[in-house]
């Protein structure tokens, strides 16, 4: 592209205008080209040259990530909490709850609780249902998955907890084995992230394929990631679960962290035990919910939307509730008396 650098060099101004574009292209490369202002999610301009049409925002990216409200941005208010963005709910219902957990005085606790009242019984059921028992990429694994719904509502917080971190690696790989053709045997962290960039980039860019051209397109991923969450709500969601694996599930145990012990390794390697606060399930069951979002975008199975609860699923609700009202409360006064473990 002989017109990159001033592609470039516009992607850097506060604030474009269609004779302001159409004047850096005279004065640079002594060409006339077509300037067409248009909306693809974030306001911006087509330009037509002799090379194919390109698009340039009428803001800087990173003015864009400053001023503008992505899945991606309330993400990463969420990484100190340890939560996935929870896709059944709106995103302006989690916005205001996690502002509040943020600003509240022990945003743990307050999180913790936050998730054991908003993830119900029904809400795991709907998305087995829905979601995971129709899922590519999960529905071999579906026993396991129910098994451990019951085993979470019947108070087996660590049994719960430690079976679905195999499902989730298996549902993970098996999704960028069918997506990307990468190997299926891959275990890798980073070339799990690799492959979650590359679908986030795949997929933005089959969105557009009239644009020869766009911010960082073939020249820097970070910006054309950034700017595919802007414009792509897929992308987004993509990119914000790429941010949770990484920097909270996947992050590095030998790392500082301040997420309770809730990471990949140190709950398989039994590293260290704090990773059993019982809402970590809710995290992990959440993280599942966002490979399916992925796989929906390919498996007409799978709902796109959330679809809400319905009378199956609140029937079968009814019996994991049954769970921990006959069988947990008892339990927890057994396990209090041995000293196994404290529910608070």
């Amino acid at each position: 592209m002989k017109y990159e650098k001033t592609l470039k060099s516009l992607c850097r101004q506060p604030k474009l205008s269609e004779s302001q574009i159409e004047s850096m292209f005279r004065k640079r490369n002594s060409v006339e080209v077509t300037v067409t202002p248009k909306n693809i999610g974030r306001d911006g301009f087509e330009i037509e040259t002799d090379e194919g049409v390109c698009f340039v925002t009428e803001r800087p990216i990173q003015f864009l990530n400053n001023k503008w409200g992505r899945v991606t941005g309330l993400q990463e208010r969420m990484l100190d909490l340890a939560i996935p963005v929870p896709l059944y709910m709106g995103q302006g219902t989690v916005v205001g709850d996690i502002y509040r957990i943020n600003n509240s005085d022990n945003p743990n606790s307050e999180a913790n609780l936050w998730l054991h009242e908003s993830f119900t019984p029904e809400i795991a059921v709907a998305y087995f249902n829905k979601y995971l028992s129709v899922s590519e990429s999960f529905k071999e694994y579906k026993s396991i998955i129910f098994e451990a719904i019951e085993a979470y509502y019947f108070g087996l917080d660590h049994i719960a907890i430690m079976s679905l971190f195999p499902v989730f690696e298996a549902g993970l790989r098996n999704i960028q084995a069918k997506l990307l053709n990468s190997d299926a045997g891959n275990v890798s962290t980073e070339q799990f992230d690799k492959g979650l960039k590359e679908l986030l980039l795949d997929w933005g860019s089959r969105r557009f394929p009239e644009y020869t051209w766009y911010p960082g397109k073939g020249y820097n991923t970070q910006v054309e990631i950034d700017f595919l969450t802007h414009v792509n709500p897929q992308c987004d969601v993509i990119n914000a679960f790429r941010l949770f694996f990484k920097h909270v599930l996947y992050k590095p145990s030998n790392a500082n962290t301040s997420l309770n012990g809730f990471n990949r390794h140190l709950v398989v390697h039994l590293l260290k035990n704090d990773f059993n606060e019982p809402s970590n399930f809710a995290r992990l069951f959440l993280a599942l919910t966002q490979i399916t979002f992925i796989e929906s975008l390919h498996n007409q199975d799978i709902p796109f939307f959330w679809p809400g609860v319905d009378e199956n699923d609140e029937k079968i609700g009814s019996y994991m509730r049954a769970l921990t009202e006959q069988f947990f409360a008892p339990r927890r006064k057994v396990l209090k008396e041995q000293g196994i473990c404290e529910y608070l």
